[in-house]
């Protein structure tokens, strides 16, 4: 009986869209997303160890500024999909173009961002976090904003090689950018050689220098000989045919990632007015979580990446055997992640309170410990919903992505925590993980079904009549 399972595990990843084949795009994705998320982690901690306040102000910041963002990374970053069906298709010569374009677009939401960032301080006000708070969360957010541009050009870029499944250049691409990212990160916000201490100002110049880095990286690479002569990589010539078709597909992307991240950073925003403590611990918590959740974006990507290319193969079987190679994978992910919460919580969270006073431990200590059964329950929520929703955006099903995140945002978590905060001046921490935790489990569901009902067997964006 043993002999057989292993047999069928071997002949699964041998075979063509089995675990071998997704494990060789997923494993650079997840070291990828693996290393930002290790650089977010970092980064925060040591806001923790130059002040509480600074690591409290970083979370909302950081999340309003991505949940903004997320508007025009989601639409850009939707030209892997046009790559993969077009390597898919072995039309190469539309692919080099068709990355520029997504450059292009990239100066608008980088305008976008710099514009609202001489708002920022109206915008926090309206938030109404403590004023202490609030001062740095207005220096983080603008910071941030001005950085918008290298940030969302990266992503096109990084769609050039994520659509063809060279995921290997985006892991080094990253870890480049991280280096360089971590170690700005130690010298501006503790002072370091000659500078001076900026704590979570200097947290936000290290991130733009990072991100300059990254661009230059990218465009250095992918205008190299071999790309541009195979993929065109050095026509850049506008074309506003391509552009509408991206923003038909990608705006949807990005509209859903808008609110995917809108309803955390609400659910950020209501904590904070319950007090510190409560948004110290979310903030830690979810920290933590992004360790182990970022590297499921890159299986979610993959899953777009693999099923994108087979559509254009027009091959519905192999796309959907890459959706199941991708789904076990996530489900061995979960198990994995619950046990390093059961056994190496304590260790995790000590990295953030290491050098916070006895009393302020005292506090922490018993909500972690609480919201931990949350950050579990996530963990089995999680992998299904990003497999299956990436699966059914690699085919261009991004509208109704789009619709269920947006309907799911507001009716679920936005107006229910504006009635409870505002309305019914209730300030529990754990009725509003409840509700965020609702959330994950009703879009799960809702994608499954739509993964299940078939339609996006016949979706395509590119032109297949050529």
């Amino acid at each position: 009986m043993f002999s057989k399972i292993i047999k069928k595990l071997i002949k699964r990843y041998k075979c063509r869209a089995g675990y071998g084949e997704f494990l060789n795009i997923a494993i650079p994705l997840i070291i990828s997303t693996g290393l930002t998320s290790v650089q977010q982690f970092i980064n925060r901690m040591f806001l923790s160890w130059h002040s509480q306040v600074e690591l409290a102000a970083s979370l909302p910041a950081g999340l309003l500024n991505f949940t903004i963002m997320g508007l025009f990374v989601g639409t850009i970053s939707y030209v892997d999909v046009f790559v993969a069906q077009y390597y898919g298709k072995e039309d190469y010569s539309k692919i080099g173009p068709a990355v520029w374009q997504a450059v292009y677009m990239s100066f608008i939401g980088a305008f976008f961002l710099f514009i609202l960032s001489f708002f920022s301080g109206g915008i926090f006000t309206l938030i109404g976090h403590a004023p202490e708070i609030m001062k740095h969360e207005i220096t983080y957010f603008q910071l941030l904003c001005y950085g918008a541009f290298p940030a969302i050009a990266a992503t096109a870029f990084a769609g050039f090689y994520a659509g063809q499944g060279k995921t290997k250049v985006i892991v080094l691409v990253n870890l480049a950018a991280i280096v360089v990212n971590v170690i700005f990160d130690y010298i501006l916000i503790f002072g370091k050689f000659g500078f001076p201490s900026m704590g979570i100002k200097g947290a936000g110049i290290a991130t733009i220098i990072s991100s300059f880095i990254m661009l230059f990286i990218y465009t250095f690479l992918i205008l190299r000989k071999n790309n541009a002569m195979l993929f065109n990589t050095k026509i850049f010539d506008l074309d506003f045919e391509f552009m509408n078709r991206l923003f038909k597909y990608g705006f949807a992307n990005g509209v859903q990632l808008f609110f995917d991240i809108f309803g955390w950073t609400f659910f950020i925003f209501m904590i904070g007015k319950i007090g510190i403590t409560a948004l110290t611990a979310t903030t830690i918590l979810i920290n933590i979580n992004m360790l182990v959740f970022m590297p499921l974006i890159g299986l979610g990507i993959t899953t777009a990446i693999l099923v994108g290319q087979n559509l254009g193969r027009n091959n519905v079987f192999l796309a959907e055997r890459s959706v199941y190679s991708g789904f076990h994978i996530a489900l061995i992910h979960s198990c994995l992640v619950i046990l390093t919460y059961v056994f190496f919580m304590d260790y995790l969270v000590y990295f953030f309170v290491e050098g916070y006073a006895g009393t302020v431990i005292a506090e922490l200590k018993p909500v972690i410990n609480n919201l931990l059964v949350f950050l579990i329950i996530y963990a089995f929520c999680d992998p299904v919903c990003f497999i299956f929703s990436f699966a059914i955006k690699g085919a261009g099903d991004t509208a109704f992505v789009m619709k269920t995140l947006i309907l799911s945002a507001l009716g679920i978590v936005v107006i229910p925590l504006y009635l409870l905060n505002s309305v019914f001046n209730i300030h529990n921490v754990y009725l509003y993980w409840s509700i965020m935790l609702s959330y994950s489990v009703t879009i799960t569901v809702i994608f499954v079904l739509r993964y299940y009902g078939g339609k996006w067997k016949n979706m395509r964006v590119i032109e297949m009549n050529q």
